[in-house]
């Protein structure tokens, strides 16, 4: 009996902490050109440590690519997969995390998307997000050196602080760089001279308390 009443004080304490908030994605110039974007967001805790997925697209999530070796296409958004490598080390924890995915997936919204999440009020977060297209050719980015991928993943990302609300305001998530062009690491990379397209993929990304 007292096990049971200290379970429900922890989840009844857990869910007074928690806060509502909105995500928001508005798509750019580049968002319905030829190929559908792939995309995740997550979070992560102060210290840059995995905590969940908020969204991810259900290709990337599922990895159901067509004609894709059998590696996937770690390359389509290489700084989410390599945050959640940890979670996936073995088969069972591998399958258990796609599954986990079923709630938080869906085909490429035509348009932009707005959805609710629930998070701990007492924590501070980094939430990240990361957008890829495939074919998404230029000047430099070219198949020869590119290959499926064109330009690389582009990556934005904010400080949520404890107890944001919905007086706090809203706060944009930055460009903060690219993922890897190949998919060999889940590396921010900094080096965005030869962008273009993609940098309008998504016109505004943005979280703000309900």
């Amino acid at each position: 009996m007292k096990k049971l009443i200290v379970l429900f004080l922890s989840i009844f304490c857990s869910v007074l902490s928690a806060k509502e908030v909105a995500v928001s994605v508005g798509a750019g110039e580049n968002w319905k050109q030829n190929m559908a974007p792939q995309f995740a967001i997550w979070l992560e805790d102060s210290a840059g440590n995995f905590v969940r997925t908020l969204y991810v697209t259900k290709k990337a999530g599922k990895q159901n690519w067509i004609f894709a070796p059998k590696s996937g296409r770690p390359e389509s958004l290489p700084v989410w997969y390599y945050s959640i490598a940890s979670e996936i080390k073995d088969k069972n924890a591998q399958s258990t995390h796609k599954e986990s995915f079923d709630a938080v997936t869906s085909a490429t919204p035509k348009g932009g998307i707005v959805f609710d999440i629930s998070i701990d009020d007492d924590s501070d977060y980094v939430i990240k997000a990361e957008f890829n297209k495939s074919f998404d050719y230029n000047d430099f980015y070219k198949k020869e050196n590119s290959g499926v991928n064109g330009q690389p993943s582009v990556v934005y990302s904010a400080r949520i602080p404890a107890n944001f609300s919905k007086n706090s305001g809203e706060i944009k998530l930055d460009f903060a760089g690219l993922g890897s062009l190949d998919g060999t690491d889940g590396i921010i990379h900094i080096d965005t001279a030869h962008l273009t397209t993609a940098k309008s993929i998504v016109k505004l990304i943005a979280i703000k308390g309900k």
